[in-house]
């Protein structure tokens, strides 16, 4: 390593129409947060990692260098071997290349260690640095290391670490859907356990306010108090935290892009609403709420040692009483959820125009100015646009679950990930009729916009099946749309203008 180093028609007006609300899900998080694009980065290749040193200098890891985008330059004269991650620690750069962690102070790199490790990622403020990996014999470990005193393993997991955060001395970590806090000496605790997320791919803690964010690769998000609030969606990827600005690494847009006054924004009495999630109170999604809570107790069982692999994360104590709530909540419920199947409801409608309550097959959802949403049991989103109307199918594990849109807008997600043990419970299918269209899929997201004889649709994510009622059908794929009269066949497909199309379901709240 040493010696290769040198210092139109009606779809334009279903698009249109489905553009109305503001692209942001809170309208005044755009007024206060300045969103500017730093650095265009499909010309490197898609980098997944980067970071922002203290003078404001951005450095981009590509898959044979590093990439100053100040000096809009490779910051090593030749290629690198297996570059794997790099991060600021304090003022200066360290980097993992070849499987050896080097630190770049005064003139040049300089090795400071041997990181025989797969699936690499660190974290350091200059004076330690935490690193973790998947060891040669195969376990997913997290060491600390100082300059002089050497390195040491500190937690066995049961899953690699994905993202880290070091800020005020605290380290944050996540493992699947779950984020730990550590500070040195002490435990590893759980500081959030999200079953809904299948990862949290990125971290990023702003040390001045306290506020940490997280991504799933699709959005971001701020922890805040207790809950979370959604940031941004549709801009996901790794982040980086630098004097109160967020950094995203955006691997969907190819660019790098710097969110101002974030923080003052979300710190400020009502500039941010909530995520509202339908298994969250005030709006109780029974279903998706209890299989979630499962899923939560799961895996606080497994942390606790009584199952699976322990960690030497310590604080038995707290684990049992966390497990004990959990375990009590699940079996409440439980009992409400029974109550709510007997009375035969299928979901919940909240959000906009609706008042939360439990409805049931055959209900028809009409809106007004501004729409309305149902949670279904199965934890598929359904999003009724404003002045539109749609009636709500039976939707069972036994069936297909259909969903009728009479006029209007419509949005569907059934890609939505489910807590472990909802799979056996959804439906085989699901479906969508107009009157010039029945669309069906096993797992998607689209949008729908009907008037009159005709319907156009546009299919966010996954395959789906449109099929006219007299006759002929096409696959649709994502980033494709449709535009279909009542009586012809479909014809084909075409490039939708995603750019245009704003996510009006996100208003819906």
């Amino acid at each position: 390593m040493s010696k290769g180093i040198a210092c139109r028609g009606v779809v334009a007006c279903a698009l249109l129409a489905l553009s109305v609300f503001p692209a942001t899900p809170v309208a005044a998080l755009a007024a206060r947060v300045e969103v500017r694009k730093v650095l265009d980065t499909s010309p490197l290749g898609d980098p997944f990692v980067f970071d922002v040193g203290p003078d404001g200098a951005v450095l981009v890891l590509t898959g044979d260098n590093i990439f100053d985008a100040g000096a809009e330059r490779p910051l090593f004269g030749e290629p690198l071997k297996d570059p794997a991650w790099l991060a600021f620690a304090g003022k200066n750069l360290q980097f993992l290349v070849d499987d050896v962690l080097y630190v770049v102070d005064g003139r040049g790199p300089r090795k400071l260690l041997d990181v025989p490790l797969k699936s690499r990622v660190f974290v350091s403020d200059g004076e330690r640095t935490y690193l973790g990996g998947i060891t040669t014999t195969g376990k997913p470990e997290l060491f600390l290391y100082k300059e002089g005193a050497g390195y040491k393993p500190l937690l066995e997991l049961d899953a690699p670490i994905d993202a880290m955060a070091l800020a005020r001395g605290e380290l944050f970590f996540s493992v699947g859907p779950r984020i730990y806090a550590l500070r040195e000496g002490g435990p590893a605790r759980p500081f959030a356990i999200l079953p809904g997320f299948s990862r949290i791919p990125s971290l990023a803690a702003d040390a001045a306010s306290g506020l940490l964010y997280f991504s799933d690769g699709d959005d971001v998000y701020a922890m805040r108090g207790g809950g979370f609030v959604v940031v941004r969606r549709g801009l996901g990827g790794m982040l980086r935290c630098r004097e109160g600005d967020l950094y995203v690494l955006s691997w969907r847009e190819h660019a790098l892009f710097r969110m101002g006054g974030l923080s003052e924004a979300l710190l400020s009495a009502g500039a941010l609403t909530p995520w509202k999630d339908p298994c969250e109170d005030p709006v109780i999604g029974l279903y998706c709420r209890a299989e979630r809570e499962r899923a939560t107790l799961r895996a606080a069982v497994e942390l606790s040692g009584s199952g699976g692999t322990a960690s030497r994360a310590g604080a038995s104590g707290e684990m049992a009483a966390y497990v004990a709530a959990r375990k009590k909540e699940v079996d409440r419920l439980g009992a409400a959820l029974a109550a709510e199947a007997v009375a035969g409801a299928e979901g919940v409608l909240w959000g906009g125009d609706a008042d939360p309550k439990a409805i049931g097959a055959n209900a028809a959802v009409a809106t007004g100015k501004r729409g309305a949403a149902v949670a279904l049991w199965d934890g598929s989103d359904l999003r009724v646009g404003p002045e539109s109307k749609a009636v709500l199918g039976e939707c069972r594990p036994s069936g297909t679950c259909r969903q009728t849109l009479e006029k209007g807008l419509l949005y569907f997600g059934s890609r939505r990930p489910a807590a472990e043990g909802i799979e056996s419970r959804r439906p085989r299918g699901f479906g969508i009729s107009t009157g010039a269209l029945t669309l069906g899929f096993e797992s998607a997201r689209l949008a729908v916009f009907a008037s009159g004889d005709t319907t156009a649709v546009v299919v966010l994510d996954g395959r789906v099946r449109a099929a006219s009622p007299g006759g002929g059908s096409v696959i649709m794929a994502s980033g494709e749309m449709l535009e279909v009269r009542r009586g012809e066949p479909p014809g084909m497909p075409k490039p939708a203008e995603m750019e245009r199309l704003n996510k009006w379901w996100e208003a819906i709240r």
